[in-house]
């Protein structure tokens, strides 16, 4: 069920909104606003266990292993997203599990092989200060597998 809550919204956000809805992933949304590459600040000190729901989201059991990623996405130094992620190492490859715990490069460009694209679950544009949108979308892979559930914040600098 796809949830919208509207406070104050500038039509950048909707339009940023919009074009988050209709790409694969926001890592291509925000390399085409940007021009260029898009780096994943990873804080690997911080660990928050997927929710039961999540889980159910995610099409998995209870024991099955799930890794969390919070990152601030970036370009030319600016922060774009602020991004918590929930993924299923075990559908992803080893190598894109090695790219994801060792490097800086966001989940959409390192899965890009699968074909994954977006199911939104909720999106809030303004009233979620200091970011201009929320979106919480699952991840799917080309044959409709649930890879991750994400939660992205986006900060001003991404509308300009």
């Amino acid at each position: 069920m796809l949830v919208v809550a509207v406070a104050v919204a500038t039509d950048d956000a909707a339009a940023l909104s919009r074009d988050l809805l209709a790409s694969p992933t926001a890592t291509a949304v925000l390399e085409r606003r940007c021009g260029g590459p898009i780096r994943a600040e990873v804080d690997r000190a911080v660990h928050k266990e997927p929710t039961p729901e999540q889980r159910q989201r995610l099409a998995i059991g209870p024991d099955e292993r799930v890794v969390y990623r919070s990152v601030v996405l970036s370009c030319a130094g600016m922060a774009l997203s602020v991004a918590e992620n929930w993924y299923v190492p075990a559908r992803l490859t080893p190598e894109m599990n090695s790219a994801l715990e060792q490097g800086d490069t966001p989940f959409g460009a390192v899965i890009r092989p699968l074909h994954p694209h977006r199911k939104a679950l909720e999106q809030v544009l303004a009233g979620v200060a200091p970011y201009v949108l929320r979106h919480r979308a699952l991840v799917l892979d080309g044959e409709g597998r649930a890879l991750a559930e994400v939660v992205e914040n986006y900060t001003p600098a991404v509308l300009r």
